[in-house]
């Protein structure tokens, strides 16, 4: 034994010594095994836990230290207690708030008529006046001008947007196509003037009014305070206010209209254009209230909507253009008209309405559009009349174009049915013809003194909206009360006269500023709708869209709001997305119901935020009132985090104005005291509010204000935090209050803070309040990180945001915690990714090989909970994008291994687009017709330019010699970018050079390439992160193996390989660490890219499933008087046939050579 031990231990070292060599000469000459990488991977995969766990130490303290996030949190523990909020007191206290406002426009609308029913009656008609009154539109543009109308002072003010006004002096606008020197206009003019008394003791008495008004049936509009008025970019004025959504509504009762269109070979031509701008015309009068239907006749009668057959349909914005679209399309001109079977038809439809509503149908009215004659009256009505006694329907009759000389049987129609006839000889005729039977619809109940008192839905102000939106103009979106005006003269009792129609507006901005959002919290929000569910306020609620516009097809002209055209048809349905639809539906039904008060409803929404790019799944307390004397519910959604509110223990509003002195603080701009104006910004609404509180300090939230002082003193804590720890920019926090305190790197104010001003509202406080929110069994979390999403990163200025909520925990209730803040800090970008790769470096070596992150063979991720890369480990990839973007199939392996969860989604309210000439857009777009005044001024101006360009002789001969090439030369666009680019308007000399250049201009714009926008559906997917689980796994790969070469230049075979990953939670934050480990593995060209669906793709719907999406809005039949009457005196029922007046003309023609030459 001893022998042979001796024998190892003089042998075994030179064993191994040759051993070391060997393998140490293998190493150098053959390639590493293919299990050398395996093993790494392996080795990472089980590594990747202790890394997310040494991340949330590293990075969680890191941040609470910066924050002060447990001193901050500890001291609110101390002085801060929580109170369950009463979601019914709150709904409660909001709509009496609101009722109050509602009532006070209300009471001025009234008063206001009141006044000029009592004027109008004392008022003797002058057919000799002549005056001279403010006319809105002839203020300061000229000499003459300004004697005419009497020098008016205009000045800005805030309370109309900065809108140039005056409060001692109401102004008048007469439409365009209307001359404003004819008696009626000047006797209309003069005693309305008189109304300027009330219109001012109206304002002094709520200076919460805004625009205050009449319109008259003849079209003068009064308006109070006095403006200059505005017209659009090519200076037009197509403003006619009876085409007001206020006017259509309070001038009538809701009515069912029945229209019914000639299409008989006798309409072709100017006929067939004239009653197409009737019709459409027609549907402009009505609103989301009336129901309408239309029926072409020649030879067969037939629907031009096949949507809706044997019925009417609600007149909404969608249904309205659809028909405006079926007369351009569906209707041309055939065969002979048959009036009795078209009539037959008509009544037919109202006698199965009155069936099915097993009741009398109302305010009825029968419009026929025709230029032809039947053969007598008694052989189209005798059987009608007969047969259908039940039916009391009024008949307007149109007569269109040159029509027949002799129309006795068509007036004879309208008369002997209580309605009106018209003769329309030209577009300029219709809207003035279209009135007539506005007036006879509104006689019942003017001699019935029915005051319809009407509140509008939601529209956009005339000065926020000429050619385009310009919100930095006019009220904006807004609603109006109005009520009709009647002539209460006993000598015109028995002709039922409307004199016009009295409205004040309110914005609806002036409604969101009342909403108390420190009661609501994060994520909690008000919503307003109408009695038919239609959204006037929303939080997902998108009337507009911002678009890039362009001026030429060439030449790029910035951005551009849109307005959707379905805007005031959005229902409530179409702005949420509920975990369970159908008991949504019925949840709605009740709350349109006409129970005054509702209780509370317990519903999960799945929703989006941050332009549709993130979601969230969250339980809501749904509470809602009626609100009184209109049609309008109000309702707050609270969320979990919202039904308890934080009380400090020790209020000292006393201190308010000391603590108001500190620096480098924010206020929100909410109602801490009655008068404090939410437009204030800064230092100038911190002094204001002090100066309120010094005055009258019970006039103030006493509760908010304590709160705040407190909130104020946190700023102790801070001086224990390390502001200047590596790569820190702002420090700051948010409160419930509405208090911002921060402190910069820089000197000015951070532009973060500004935008997030508002906190409760402010995106990372909601962020952050959503890690606490413990949807689905989740674990919560503090911190919450993010970066700039869809932008370029940039390590020296791109920020990471980090915020935390301070809450007070709900032993009882773990998913409804107090929150009272939210902290936070930004950071550089190499910040974060040095603290990622501090805790992804401790990893073990395995053959001399790292096993740690080298953004090659192995890449180390931050995927925050929405699927949006945070972070990588090597250069910057797709940072702020969708991780599916930078590893398709890691991405697609999480989604079926449950650690993200995709949601489906419909944007209701899309735009979809399509590339047109601008003068495809005018062909088909049917606004000439709607708007006939634009349509004769440009095609005047454009006779009046042809005509000075013949006579004048100018020097400017290159444009001259460009205008005819543009007509002849087929290289049009380089024709018009050299003249446009060449020419400056401004160094043009005379108004011959001018005009040829406007002429120039306005040829080149009809080749102009514009976008189209239409209403459409859009879906699209977003994810959620479950953290409550890890995984890890492979997905199949592809490399190339050589084992098979013998020659050089061997390309090798392409095999399958794994690329294996796994997924860990950062515990206490937002974000997941994604490791892929993938050796010599890379992606296989033929395996498919993964569609995640974030992509927002249009809804193909076939036509029927639109037709049945139409049948399906709710709409709801209002309780109103009957209008339809027998009267057994005679009263007007048609007009003469009229002319356009040369003086007219002539106001025409100077007019367009005003707007043109421009001197």
């Amino acid at each position: 034994m001893e022998l042979i031990w001796d024998l190892n231990r003089r042998i075994l070292p030179f064993v191994l010594m040759f051993l070391y060599i060997v393998m140490k000469t293998g190493s150098e000459k053959a390639p590493r095994p293919a299990t050398a990488y395996h093993d790494i991977q392996m080795q990472t995969i089980f590594n990747i836990k202790g890394w997310s766990a040494e991340l949330s130490k590293k990075l969680v303290g890191f941040s609470k230290s910066v924050t002060s996030f447990t001193d901050i949190s500890e001291d609110y523990g101390r002085y801060f207690s929580s109170k369950a909020v009463s979601g019914d007191i709150l709904i409660q206290t909001i709509a009496n708030d609101i009722n109050d406002l509602l009532k006070e426009k209300l009471d001025a609308v009234l008063a206001l008529a009141t006044e000029a029913e009592r004027i109008y009656k004392d008022y003797q008609y002058d057919p000799d006046i002549d005056i001279h009154f403010l006319n809105s539109k002839k203020l300061y543009s000229s000499d003459k001008q300004m004697q005419q109308s009497r020098l008016m002072e205009l000045t800005p003010d805030d309370n109309y947007n900065h809108e140039l006004v005056n409060h001692e002096n109401s102004t008048v606008h007469v439409p365009a196509h209307i001359n404003d020197r004819l008696p009626k206009f000047l006797n209309g003019a003069y005693w309305t003037q008189r109304l300027n008394d009330q219109f001012k003791a109206n304002e002094m008495k709520d200076n919460s009014l805004r625009w205050q008004y009449f319109c008259g049936t003849d079209g003068l509009f009064r308006i109070f305070p006095g403006i200059k008025w505005p017209t659009d970019q090519n200076g037009t004025d197509s403003f006619d206010c009876r085409l007001r959504p206020w006017y259509q509504l309070a001038a009538t009762l809701p009515k069912n209209v029945l229209i019914l269109m000639d299409s008989s070979k006798s309409m072709e031509g100017s006929g067939m254009t004239i009653a197409r701008g009737t019709v459409k015309a027609i549907l402009n009068t009505l609103g989301d209230d009336d129901l309408v239907n239309i029926l072409r006749f020649s030879d067969k009668v037939e629907y031009i909507d096949d949507c809706f057959i044997d019925t009417l349909m609600p007149a909404t914005t969608q249904n309205k253009r659809h028909l405006q679209d079926a007369v351009e399309q569906n209707v041309k001109a055939s065969n002979t008209a048959d009036f009795k079977g078209a009539f037959d038809k008509a009544y037919n439809i109202l006698n199965t309405l009155e069936k099915q509503r097993r009741g009398r149908l109302c305010n009825t009215a029968i419009l026929l559009i025709t230029n032809s004659e039947p053969e007598n009256y008694v052989s189209v009505f005798e059987y009608f009349t007969n047969s259908f006694k039940n039916i009391t329907t009024k008949v307007f009759t149109f007569v269109v174009g040159k029509g027949v000389d002799d129309s006795r049987e068509i007036r004879r129609m309208a008369c002997a049915n209580e309605g009106y006839y018209s003769r329309v000889s030209a577009l300029a005729d219709v809207q003035d013809n279209v009135q007539n039977y506005i007036k006879v619809m509104s006689r019942q109940m003017v001699k019935d003194r029915y005051r319809n008192k009407i509140w509008t839905p939601i529209y956009l102000d005339y000065m926020s909206y000429q050619d385009k939106i310009d919100l930095n103009k006019g009220l904006q979106f807004m609603i109006s009360v109005a009520v009709p005006v009647f002539d209460k003269r006993n000598d015109t009792f028995s002709e039922g006269n409307l004199l016009g129609v009295m409205g004040t507006d309110m914005p609806i901005k002036m409604i969101k500023e009342m909403m108390p959002v420190n009661k609501l919290g994060a994520n909690g929000y008000a919503f307003m709708i109408n009695h038919n569910g239609y959204v006037l306020m929303h939080p997902n609620y998108r009337p507009y869209r911002k678009i890039t516009s362009t001026k030429y097809w060439y030449d790029f002209d910035g951005e551009d709001l849109v307005l959707h055209p379905d805007y005031q048809n959005v229902e409530f349905t179409e702005v949420v997305e509920p975990a369970q639809r159908f008991h949504f539906k019925q949840f709605i039904s009740t709350l349109l119901s006409e129970k005054t008060n509702f209780g509370s409803e317990e519903v999960q929404f799945i929703g989006h935020y941050e332009n549709m790019e993130r979601m969230f799944k969250r339980k809501y307390n749904i509470y809602s009132r009626k609100l009184q004397g209109s049609d309008f519910s109000i309702g707050i959604a609270l969320p979990a985090t919202s039904m308890s509110e934080p009380i400090n223990a020790t209020p000292v509003p006393s201190k308010i104005e000391h603590s108001l002195n500190v620096p480098d603080i924010e206020l929100a701009p909410w109602f801490y005291c009655e008068d404090l104006d939410s437009a204030l910004t800064g230092r100038n609404r911190i002094d204001e509010l002090k100066r309120l509180v010094s005055e009258d300090i019970t006039k103030c939230n006493l509760q908010l204000l304590g709160n705040l002082v407190h909130d104020i003193d946190i700023r102790r804590l801070w001086e224990r935090s390390n502001m200047n720890s590596q790569g820190i920019e702002l420090l700051f926090i948010g409160t419930s209050s509405g208090l911002s305190m921060y402190t910069s790197a820089n000197d000015s104010v951070p532009e973060f803070v500004l935008d997030n001003a508002d906190t409760l509202n402010a995106l990372y406080y909601r962020r952050a309040v959503e890690g606490v929110e413990r949807v689905d069994g989740q674990s919560a979390y503090s911190f919450t990180y993010s970066i700039p999403l869809g932008e370029e990163i940039n390590p020296e200025s791109t920020l990471v945001t980090a915020s935390a909520p301070i809450i007070k925990a709900n032993t009882e209730r773990p998913d409804e915690p107090t929150v009272y803040a939210v902290v936070g800090f930004q950071m550089k970008f190499d910040t974060l990714k040095s603290l990622m790769n501090t805790a992804t470096s401790k990893a073990p070596t395995f053959d001399g090989h790292s096993s740690a992150c080298d953004g090659q063979s192995i890449s180390c991720y931050l995927v925050d909970n929405h699927g949006y890369l945070i972070m990588s480990d090597g250069y910057f990839k797709s940072e702020g994008y969708f991780f599916g973007i930078e590893e398709n199939a890691v991405m697609a392996a999480l989604v079926r291994n449950g650690i993200f969860k995709g949601y489906n989604f419909t944007d209701y309210q899309a735009l979809c687009e399509r590339e047109i000439q601008a003068s495809e857009k005018e062909m088909n777009s049917g606004v000439p017709l709607l708007n006939p005044i634009k349509t004769i001024l440009n095609g005047l101006f454009w006779l009046v330019t042809e005509i000075f360009l013949c006579v004048s002789k100018f020097s400017m001969k290159s444009v001259w010699t460009s205008w005819n090439l543009v007509h002849s030369i087929q290289t049009e666009h380089e024709l018009c970018k050299q003249i446009l680019d060449e020419y400056d308007y401004e160094d043009l000399e005379g108004p011959a050079e001018r005009l040829a250049y406007n002429h120039v201009l306005h040829l080149c714009s009809s080749e102009k390439k514009i976008v189209e926008h239409r209403p459409c559906h859009r879906s699209f997917t977003l994810y959620k992160a479950n953290f409550s689980r890890s995984v890890r796994g492979s997905v199949k790969g592809c490399k190339r193996d050589y084992s098979g070469c013998k020659v050089t230049g061997c390309t090798g075979a392409i095999i399958e390989c794994n690329i294996f990953y796994s997924a860990s939670w950062v515990e206490d934050t937002n974000l997941l660490m994604v490791v892929v480990s993938r050796g010599e593995c890379g992606f296989c060209e033929d395996v498919p890219f993964h569609d995640f669906g974030h992509d927002h793709t249009e809804i193909i719907e076939s036509d029927k499933t639109k037709c049945d999406r139409r049948k399906r809005r709710k709409h709801v039949v209002k309780k109103f008087p009957c209008s339809d009457f027998k009267s057994n005196e005679t009263l007007p029922c048609g007009t003469a046939h009229t002319k356009l007046p040369l003086s007219l003309l002539w106001l025409f023609v100077s007019f367009s050579l005003v707007r043109c030459l421009k001197f």
